[in-house]
Protein backbone atom coordinates (compact mmCIF):
# COMPACT_ATOMS: atom_id res chain seq x y z
CA UNK A 1 0.00 0.00 0.00
CA UNK A 2 1.46 3.43 -0.96
CA UNK A 3 2.34 5.88 1.80
CA UNK A 4 0.02 8.86 2.35
CA UNK A 5 2.79 10.97 3.94
CA UNK A 6 3.63 12.91 0.73
CA UNK A 7 -0.07 13.71 0.23
CA UNK A 8 -0.34 15.00 3.80
CA UNK A 9 2.74 17.18 3.35
CA UNK A 10 1.39 18.64 0.11
CA UNK A 11 -1.98 19.32 1.76
CA UNK A 12 -0.26 21.12 4.66
CA UNK A 13 1.75 23.26 2.25
CA UNK A 14 -1.39 24.16 0.27
CA UNK A 15 -3.21 25.20 3.45
CA UNK A 16 -0.21 27.25 4.64
CA UNK A 17 0.05 29.08 1.31
CA UNK A 18 -3.65 29.88 1.24
CA UNK A 19 -3.96 31.24 4.77
CA UNK A 20 -3.64 34.91 5.65
CA UNK A 21 -0.32 36.06 7.12
CA UNK A 22 -0.37 36.58 10.88
CA UNK A 23 -1.06 40.16 12.04
CA UNK A 24 2.02 42.17 12.96
CA UNK A 25 2.84 42.52 16.66
CA UNK A 26 1.22 45.56 18.36
CA UNK A 27 4.45 47.60 18.45
CA UNK A 28 5.75 46.60 15.02
CA UNK A 29 6.61 49.47 12.64
CA UNK A 30 3.89 50.52 10.22
CA UNK A 31 4.23 51.98 6.74
CA UNK A 32 3.67 55.74 6.60
CA UNK A 33 2.86 57.38 3.26
CA UNK A 34 2.54 61.02 2.27
CA UNK A 35 -0.85 61.73 0.69
CA UNK A 36 -0.39 65.45 0.02
CA UNK A 37 1.80 68.44 0.84
CA UNK A 38 0.90 72.11 1.27
CA UNK A 39 2.99 75.25 1.66
CA UNK A 40 1.76 77.80 4.20
CA UNK A 41 2.35 81.47 3.37
CA UNK A 42 2.05 84.57 5.56
CA UNK A 43 1.75 87.18 2.83
CA UNK A 44 4.56 86.17 0.46
CA UNK A 45 6.74 84.54 3.15
CA UNK A 46 6.82 80.75 3.38
CA UNK A 47 6.32 79.98 7.08
CA UNK A 48 5.54 76.24 7.13
CA UNK A 49 4.96 73.08 5.15
CA UNK A 50 2.04 70.80 5.99
CA UNK A 51 2.42 67.11 5.19
CA UNK A 52 -0.78 65.02 5.04
CA UNK A 53 0.39 61.58 6.17
CA UNK A 54 -1.28 58.22 6.64
CA UNK A 55 -0.19 55.32 8.84
CA UNK A 56 -1.07 52.02 7.15
CA UNK A 57 -2.33 50.18 10.23
CA UNK A 58 -3.89 46.69 9.91
CA UNK A 59 -7.00 47.94 11.71
CA UNK A 60 -7.42 50.77 9.20
CA UNK A 61 -5.58 53.85 7.93
CA UNK A 62 -4.76 56.62 10.42
CA UNK A 63 -4.49 60.06 8.80
CA UNK A 64 -2.76 63.06 10.39
CA UNK A 65 -0.81 66.18 9.46
CA UNK A 66 2.80 67.05 10.32
CA UNK A 67 3.76 70.73 10.31
CA UNK A 68 7.38 71.70 9.70
CA UNK A 69 8.99 75.09 9.20
CA UNK A 70 10.60 76.25 5.96
CA UNK A 71 13.88 74.59 7.00
CA UNK A 72 12.18 71.25 7.71
CA UNK A 73 12.20 71.51 11.52
CA UNK A 74 9.27 69.72 13.11
CA UNK A 75 6.83 72.22 14.66
CA UNK A 76 3.76 70.14 15.50
CA UNK A 77 0.87 67.95 14.40
CA UNK A 78 -2.82 68.10 13.55
CA UNK A 79 -5.27 65.25 13.73
CA UNK A 80 -7.72 64.43 10.95
CA UNK A 81 -10.35 66.10 13.18
CA UNK A 82 -8.42 69.41 13.35
CA UNK A 83 -6.87 69.09 16.84
CA UNK A 84 -3.51 70.89 16.75
CA UNK A 85 -0.50 70.43 18.99
CA UNK A 86 2.86 72.19 19.11
CA UNK A 87 6.10 70.30 19.66
CA UNK A 88 7.93 71.41 22.79
CA UNK A 89 11.69 70.71 22.69
CA UNK A 90 12.99 68.44 25.45
CA UNK A 91 9.45 67.50 26.58
CA UNK A 92 7.68 64.17 26.17
CA UNK A 93 4.27 65.71 25.48
CA UNK A 94 3.25 68.27 22.88
CA UNK A 95 1.33 71.42 23.83
CA UNK A 96 -2.37 71.02 22.98
CA UNK A 97 -3.65 74.03 21.01
CA UNK A 98 -7.24 72.87 20.58
CA UNK A 99 -9.46 72.26 17.57
CA UNK A 100 -8.88 74.90 14.90
CA UNK A 101 -9.52 75.46 11.20
CA UNK A 102 -6.51 74.33 9.16
CA UNK A 103 -5.29 77.85 8.18
CA UNK A 104 -5.61 79.18 11.74
CA UNK A 105 -4.08 76.04 13.31
CA UNK A 106 -1.04 76.04 11.04
CA UNK A 107 -0.53 79.76 11.74
CA UNK A 108 -0.74 79.13 15.50
CA UNK A 109 1.76 76.25 15.34
CA UNK A 110 4.10 78.36 13.15
CA UNK A 111 3.81 81.38 15.46
CA UNK A 112 2.14 83.67 12.91
CA UNK A 113 -0.63 86.08 13.94
CA UNK A 114 -2.95 85.87 10.91
CA UNK A 115 -4.29 82.71 9.26
CA UNK A 116 -1.94 81.43 6.59
CA UNK A 117 -2.67 80.82 2.91
CA UNK A 118 -2.29 77.13 2.07
CA UNK A 119 -1.11 76.22 -1.41
CA UNK A 120 -0.91 72.59 -2.60
CA UNK A 121 2.49 71.32 -3.71
CA UNK A 122 2.72 68.85 -6.57
CA UNK A 123 3.65 65.45 -5.17
CA UNK A 124 6.13 63.07 -6.78
CA UNK A 125 3.26 60.73 -7.65
CA UNK A 126 1.47 63.53 -9.51
CA UNK A 127 4.68 64.74 -11.14
CA UNK A 128 5.63 61.27 -12.48
CA UNK A 129 2.87 61.09 -15.15
CA UNK A 130 3.67 64.65 -16.26
CA UNK A 131 7.35 63.77 -16.63
CA UNK A 132 6.44 60.67 -18.61
CA UNK A 133 4.29 62.79 -20.97
CA UNK A 134 7.17 65.25 -21.42
CA UNK A 135 9.56 62.39 -22.29
CA UNK A 136 7.24 61.23 -25.08
CA UNK A 137 7.36 64.59 -26.91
Amino acid sequence: MPSTAPVAVLAAIAVACGSAPPPPPPLAPREVVELARFQAFDGEALVAVVQHLEIRDPTGPIAFYRIVDARGRWLGHASANGRFSRRVPFQDEEEDLGVLAMARGVATVAGVAAPVRLQPVASEAAAAPAAARADRR
